[in-house]
């Protein structure tokens, strides 16, 4: 279970959209914020419906009106490639308008957030372009001397008493109490489509230390009983059309036709045409495998 693939940046905007609860009313938040016509885009733009409303929240400190924001999961780091990408992105946002300074170069700043402080990059910077990075609070870094305001958020040191989410969107949890206070934050807001999100991506990331604790473990299962319930449907299903696929692919092998495979099965012919004509492409041999991929779009 360590290698699930993790769906980690909707957790990210997720948890942004709780640290940001209380504004939502005058922000506007885009995931994969897709910059021009080409495939290029963004993780998540913050765009404030008023410029001059203050953001409370630390992290929302530096936002202007148009707010660029990149994120690095756990196991990846801050490259000074990643911040010429973030960097340059951030300037054809501002340039890709239908008319000139439609977005002014002064309503634009630039958010970093990751797990490990990005050493060598911030050595680069200082050396080669002359930025600083200074400590502004507990998890978060502003760098001066770029006409951008630009901050780097590490979660690991972003205090939960005020960033909960964001600061527990690791994999690095440790047992006992911060696991338990996990468990609990999501008890109280377990309806929110958000938090599930979030928690879906962190218990995913822990798993092992999760597992360490069996009492929390029946508690975590307790919480995602609907969500195991789902999942364990959705297997049986997917479980029973892999069967049919085999049964029909043997079928064919035989020169049989969609009628009488159908009339075998005690299948609807409408259920079976659409997998035989899958199947023809993998003639003559009707590889079941194939098949199921290819319909499926994953192997069993």
């Amino acid at each position: 279970m360590e290698n699930t693939i993790l769906h980690r940046h909707p957790a990210f905007a997720a948890a942004l959209r709780i640290e940001l609860t209380e504004q939502l009313d005058v922000l506007k938040i885009e995931d994969e914020h897709i910059l021009g016509h080409k495939p290029m885009q963004i993780d998540t733009i913050v765009i404030k419906k008023n410029k001059n409303v203050h953001i409370n929240n630390r992290i929302g400190h530096i936002f202007r009106k148009h707010n660029i924001i990149e994120y690095k999961s756990p196991d990846d780091y801050l490259s000074i490639n990643d911040f010429y990408k973030v960097y340059g992105y951030t300037c054809f946002c501002q340039s890709d308008t239908k008319s000139v300074l439609e977005i002014l170069p002064t309503e634009l700043t630039i958010t970093f957030v990751c797990c490990h402080y990005p050493r060598e990059m911030l050595r680069y910077l200082k050396g080669n372009r002359n930025l600083v990075a200074r400590k502004y609070s507990e998890g978060i870094y502003y760098l001066y001397g770029d006409s951008f305001p630009i901050q780097i958020l590490l979660v690991n040191q972003l205090p939960s008493a005020e960033n909960f989410w964001l600061s527990y969107l690791r994999n690095n949890l440790q047992t006992g109490e911060e696991i338990q206070n996990l468990v609990r934050q999501y008890n109280l807001n377990k309806n929110s489509k958000w938090h599930q999100d979030v928690m879906n991506v962190i218990v995913n990331a822990n798993r092992s230390k999760i597992l360490e604790e069996k009492k929390m473990c029946e508690a975590l299962r307790e919480i995602f009983a609907e969500e195991l319930k789902e999942s364990n449907e959705q297997g049986k299903e997917i479980g029973e059309n892999r069967k049919l696929i085999d049964q029909i692919c043997k079928k064919l092998r035989k020169q049989k036709t969609v009628t009488q495979i159908a009339e075998d099965l005690e299948e609807l012919p409408e259920t079976i045409k659409p997998i035989a004509e899958a199947a023809a492409g993998f003639a003559p041999e009707y590889d079941a495998e194939k098949v199921f991929e290819h319909i499926y779009g994953q192997s069993v």
